[in-house]
């Protein structure tokens, strides 16, 4: 019996000091740091990166940096995500990427709303031996023979460029241009704003399609040494400008991109990130992670934002002519009423057209509008015409991945591109303009008979 009753009292004790213990490690647990319970397996932070040749070609040319920097802060595994000038502040304001890679004019405009912080500035190797660049600038080209031989010969010309927000692939030949009395939106013919990639503003100019183009200085000797094109058969205005540059060049230059941390992130990161990076000086490091670029520390971005005020205060054509009726209150009400009927009347007659009626591709009428839109749709790519039919079919990112083998981030690279290429503004819009156009049932079409590519 004592020995029964010993033993249920030895069990009884052992349960009571379990149940002790499995309390005091509820606590601990309740209230340890998570990331303290991360230890073992790595956290994620991502870098998103301007992709200005495309989102493949982002992911394959930044991948080295994100294996370095995985392997060099300890904790952290990080991730290269494509953007676009469209989608970073989007990304930025959901919190999709946790540092940044991109041009000194995006950073500048985006730094006006989000706090970031420059570790360092890309040095630029190449083939090169240290030290790289420090600096970049554009290139206003054209193809040779084309009768083009100086900034002043563009005027009343047609001119490829990215987006007005593209600081190397508009705004740097903007300022250029200025300089020498141009004014690129009265003086040109045409100003044609492509988006990303920046190889197909290349295409259009070798093509005949644009008079000339601009993009990043450096990438006619990039598409060269990847053998898709000849570099005698263009030739880069005012190239001469910088004759201690190594590569053709229209200009001024700029400092290279800065790697940019958001301001969410910990103090402790953002340092090892920062030091990880200035160890890239190192060639050890360099030949071991097979790095293109090394980082120095950041630079002096005032130059970049001195630009982009000009840019911004530039003349926008002719005051209202509607502005002097706020100085006699009677004929503003009576514009006032005026320009209200109108809008009344517009609405009505916009709802009466937008009833759906679904056309075949050729049979929507072929007015001016109609035309622009669809040299916009011809511009696209082929994938990016594949992404547009199957979002006009309903089909979300992911599910758009796996019916192209792509992966979701390259989906938002495309969408974001489409949205800008066709100036739609959102999604809707896009797959309104598209499917009342029957620009839809072209994709699928069109995509197996792609625009000729460099």
């Amino acid at each position: 019996m004592k020995i029964r009753l010993g033993g249920n009292s030895l069990r009884w004790g052992k349960s009571v000091r379990h149940g002790i213990w499995g309390i005091l490690v509820w606590i601990v647990l309740a209230h340890w740091p998570l990331g303290a319970l991360a230890q073992g397996a790595d956290r994620v932070t991502r870098i998103g990166v301007l992709a200005f040749r495309g989102a493949q070609s982002a992911e394959d040319n930044w991948r080295n940096l994100g294996v370095y920097l995985s392997q060099s802060v300890p904790g952290w595994t990080f991730e290269i995500v494509p953007i676009t000038l469209v989608s970073a502040p989007e990304m930025i304001k959901a919190k999709r990427i946790d540092f940044l890679v991109t041009n000194p004019g995006h950073f500048v405009v985006l730094a006006k709303d989000h706090p970031l912080s420059a570790l360092a500035t890309r040095e630029r190797l190449g083939s090169r031996e240290p030290p790289g660049l420090l600096t970049f600038g554009t290139a206003i080209f054209t193809r040779k023979g084309s009768g083009i031989r100086t900034i002043g010969d563009l005027k009343g010309k047609s001119l490829a460029a990215v987006s007005p927000e593209a600081f190397g692939g508009f705004q740097v030949a903007w300022d250029e241009l200025r300089r020498q009395g141009i004014d690129a939106f009265t003086d040109l013919d045409t100003i044609h704003f492509m988006g990303f990639p920046q190889d197909a503003i290349v295409t259009s100019v070798f093509n005949g399609d644009m008079d000339a183009g601009v993009i990043r200085s450096g990438l006619l000797e990039k598409l060269q040494a990847e053998g898709r094109i000849d570099l005698a058969d263009f030739e880069v205005l005012d190239s001469k400008s910088q004759p201690d540059y190594p590569y053709l060049v229209t200009g001024h230059l700029y400092p290279e991109w800065p790697f940019l941390a958001l301001p969410w992130i910990d103090k402790l990161l953002r340092e090892n990130v920062s030091l990880a990076l200035l160890n890239t000086q190192n060639p050890q490091i360099r030949a071991q992670f097979g790095l293109l670029d090394i980082w120095s520390t950041p630079l002096s971005y005032g130059g970049v934002r001195q630009l982009l005020t000009d840019f911004q205060a530039r003349p926008r054509g002719a005051k209202s002519p509607v502005g002097w009726v706020s100085q006699n209150p009677v004929l503003t009400a009576f514009a006032l009423g005026i320009l209200l009927s109108l809008f009344v009347g517009a609405t009505l007659l916009l709802i009466l057209r937008r009833i759906p009626v679904r056309t075949a591709p050729g049979d929507a009428p072929d007015t001016a509008e109609t035309q622009a839109v669809r040299a916009k749709f011809n511009s696209l790519t082929r994938r990016e015409r594949e992404v547009l039919c199957l979002i006009c079919n309903g089909h979300g990112s992911k599910a758009i991945a796996e019916d192209l083998g792509i992966s979701p981030k390259t989906v938002e690279f495309h969408r974001a591109n489409l949205l800008q290429k066709t100036q739609a503004g959102t999604t809707a819009h896009l797959v309104q303009l598209t499917t009342r156009l029957g620009f839809d049932l072209e994709s699928h079409q069109q995509s197996l008979n792609p625009a000729p590519q460099i």
